[in-house]
């Protein structure tokens, strides 16, 4: 169920990292929803970013090939707060975006790749999607850290796979 609140918080990030060619999935706890979006991409590279329980709908989606199937190139997922889900089955790179230690600590057992975000200080669940220029933590590739925001980290991401 969406909420003005989420809402604008989507609105906010879509406008943070300012590219155009970015799309929103209407109903994205749905990984029947998320599939049938994904699948209008077929021949295009992929990489899809979902927050909160979204990133169940967006896990669903892209579990058991049956996008690759139809020509989704899915390159990578970025799972913001996607706390306890698993992602350790994915055929493609995935990174967690979290908004605080502990959120990063305790979903790492549960896959993700070797470059993950969270912020510390810790900032509010809502406000790492809204706000992400001003979430600042660490990128952590290992045992080493690197300071920056998630915004700059996300935008990092999505260069790597060729979304400018």
């Amino acid at each position: 169920q969406s909420s003005p609140e989420r809402e604008a918080g989507t609105e906010r990030f879509l406008a943070a990292l300012a590219r155009p060619h970015l799309r929103f999935a209407g109903a994205p706890y749905s990984p029947g929803a998320v599939g049938r979006q994904l699948a209008t991409l077929a021949g295009r590279p992929v990489v899809v970013v979902a927050f909160s329980a979204g990133v169940v709908g967006a896990a669903g989606a892209l579990t058991g090939g049956r996008l690759r199937k139809l020509g989704v190139q899915v390159e990578a997922l970025i799972a913001l707060d996607g706390w306890l889900v698993p992602l350790f089955f994915k055929p493609f790179a995935v990174y967690r975006v979290s908004h605080d230690q502990f959120t990063h600590d305790t979903s790492l057992p549960l896959g993700s790749g070797p470059l993950n975000f969270y912020a510390d200080p810790a900032v509010a669940h809502l406000d790492l999607w809204a706000r992400p220029a001003e979430a600042t933590g660490w990128q952590v590739n290992g045992r080493e850290r690197t300071q920056t925001t998630a915004l700059a980290f996300l935008n990092a991401r999505l260069d790597a796979h060729g979304l400018h």
